[in-house]
């Protein structure tokens, strides 16, 4: 097995990526591969290969994974997203994801059910805004539908708690501000519905 290249990750200069035979094979920080006395045009040894491929490699992933979800929470596809950055192979990736799935330290019900409650309590939005948001952090439709079960949103309260900070007086307002009030909650996620009956109750509690 020839070592053919040996270049600086696009994403982090201290580490490098090791092709064989013209084919990528594996990343390596800069210091393993000055350990290991990787050399472009050189042969690795079978042994050499199969401990990288089947151990140093899991266990630099998995202390990765560890770093990355130690001062966040994080969703099984930001930490797969995040080894990606770190060009670990599909094989080393699934192993890390099986290890945090195992023992909890990744679970994506508690990650939704916490981002629902601290949006709840610090910046509220909207169902449409919540999903829209767990979506993109890869969270699967089924785990938000739990979430919002174990989380309950009170739309209309929250809804009405915006807008009294925008608005004391709907009444004293022109229609214009009134449309423009409209279209904050609905970037907030709050349906149609919602808004239309947000807006009748701070009217009403202002007469």
């Amino acid at each position: 097995m020839l070592i053919t290249a040996i270049t600086p990750q696009k994403n982090n200069a201290e580490r490098a990526s090791i092709f064989i035979d013209g084919e990528f094979a594996f990343g390596l920080s800069m210091q393993d591969v000055l350990y290991f006395k990787l050399k472009e045009q050189q042969e690795i040894s079978k042994k050499t290969y199969t401990y990288i491929k089947e151990q140093l490699l899991y266990i630099k992933a998995q202390d990765a994974a560890l770093h990355y979800i130690s001062y966040q929470m994080r969703t099984e596809s930001e930490v797969r997203k995040k080894l990606k950055t770190l060009e670990y192979g599909e094989d080393v990736i699934e192993r890390v994801i099986d290890f945090l799935l195992k023992y909890r330290y990744v679970d994506d019900l508690s990650f939704a059910a916490a981002y629902i409650r601290q949006r709840k309590k610090s910046n509220p939005k909207g169902r449409y805004a919540l999903r829209y948001e767990l979506r993109q952090k890869g969270v699967s439709e089924e785990v938000i539908d739990e979430a919002l079960e174990e989380e309950p949103l009170d739309e209309l309260d929250d809804a009405v708690r915006l807008l009294q900070k925008k608005a004391r007086n709907l009444d004293n307002i022109d229609e214009k501000a009134t449309k423009r009030l409209g279209a904050f909650l609905q970037r907030r996620g709050y349906s149609y519905a919602i808004i239309k009956e947000a807006m009748q109750r701070v009217k009403e509690e202002t007469v």
